[in-house]
């Protein structure tokens, strides 16, 4: 019984099982997988958990030329620290009213006429800090008698290495009533 030697491959080998790497699909798979971490990673930075926001609203009544705060969130209900990008303010009014965002350093509001005794420091709140011990209040004034509804402010912040945009806290109602005579 002879043995006979394998055929000859086209190639001319002796037909050992030979894999070929190729490079362009190694770097298609590699491009592919960075893209997804890429687009992952940045998905992450931008959607960090959104803040609180409470139900109902908070009422405040004032008279013409005078300004009333409304506290209208707490950093106590996050616990985080918040490097605010700016807090922006969407008001439906019967009469012109100047609604200006402010942070509360150290304090809080309810509803009062100054804030500076409750805050041991009231700010702008663009480029600031925000902690727990902190809080956004809203300066409301008008001129003359009227309503005015402010919805949840919504506030672009940083947290840690996130960014985000969030509404945040509640919403306030304000009656500008006349002055009773006395």
């Amino acid at each position: 019984m002879s043995h006979a030697a394998p055929p000859p491959s086209r190639s001319g080998g002796t037909g050992s099982l030979r894999l070929r790497h190729n490079r362009w699909r190694g770097l298609t798979v590699a491009l592919a997988g960075g893209a997804l971490l890429l687009v992952t990673g940045s998905w992450w930075a931008t959607h960090p958990a959104d803040l609180p926001v409470r139900d109902g609203h908070v009422t405040a009544v004032t008279t013409p030329g005078r300004p009333v705060y409304i506290g209208v969130y707490s950093g106590a209900a996050d616990g985080r620290l918040l490097r605010l990008g700016g807090v922006h303010v969407r008001t439906d009014a019967t009469v012109p009213v100047e609604v200006e965002p402010l942070l509360c350093r150290g304090g809080s509001v309810s509803v009062t006429a100054d804030a500076a005794v409750f805050c041991r420091e009231v700010v702008a709140p663009d480029g600031q800090q925000l902690g727990p011990e902190d809080s956004l209040v809203l300066r409301v004034t008008g001129d003359e008698a009227g309503a005015a509804f402010i919805g949840r402010v919504s506030v672009a912040y940083r947290s840690g290495l996130r960014v985000g945009t969030s509404p945040a806290g509640t919403s306030a109602v304000v009656a500008i009533v006349p002055p009773t005579a006395s």
